[in-house]
């Protein structure tokens, strides 16, 4: 009778260890951890291009005065856009590319911020700081990853662009030149 007891003692101790260990297994598995809750706030992010005035700025905006006729290798075309932060968060932005229709003209572009649509003359060097200077299809301003001075909502920014004829221009050849912004909200 002894020997049942212990073998009674030793298989109790065996189910005790056995539903201890699975016990302390099972608290390894589960956890819990409470946070704080967060703010979640939805913004508009719209980037508009134009003239000075808020009503000639648009998503998709024809800079028309930013070309010529009969222009000789050497010439220069140079022409304010104002850029207009129109969302309700600040954003951040840069001119991404610059595209042409036709390889023909080879063209330079230079790019500069200024203070107002006067310190882009259109025929003296501008007042204002140097973003890019180089050919017109590699054009990005300011370099990626840097971006322009962000925009509060509202605010605007006038860039001056001067886009030079190259030596080696085909003569009656035309082309059309596409500026591209990219933006973020910060």
């Amino acid at each position: 009778m002894r020997g049942a007891r212990w073998v009674a003692v030793a298989g109790a101790a065996v189910a005790f260890v056995a539903l201890g260990a699975a016990e302390q297994t099972g608290a390894l598995w589960r956890g819990e951890t409470r946070i704080d809750g967060g703010t979640i706030r939805s913004g508009t992010l719209a980037l508009r291009v134009g003239g000075a005035a808020p009503q000639t700025q648009v998503q998709n905006y024809q800079f028309t005065g930013f070309g010529g006729a009969d222009l000789a290798p050497g010439s220069v075309v140079q022409r304010a856009l104002t850029v207009r932060n129109a969302g309700d968060v600040d954003m951040r932005y840069r001119l991404q590319s610059a595209r042409q229709s036709s390889a023909a003209l080879p063209l330079t572009l230079g790019v500069w911020t200024v203070a107002t649509e006067g310190g882009c003359p259109t025929s003296s060097p501008p007042a204002g700081a140097a973003l890019y200077d180089g050919p017109l299809p590699a054009a990005q301003a300011p370099t990626a990853p840097q971006w322009a001075p962000v925009l509060h909502p509202q605010e605007t920014m006038v860039w001056c662009f001067r886009a030079t004829v190259g030596a080696d221009a085909s003569p009656n050849t035309t082309t059309a030149v596409t500026l591209d912004f990219a933006a973020s909200s910060v």
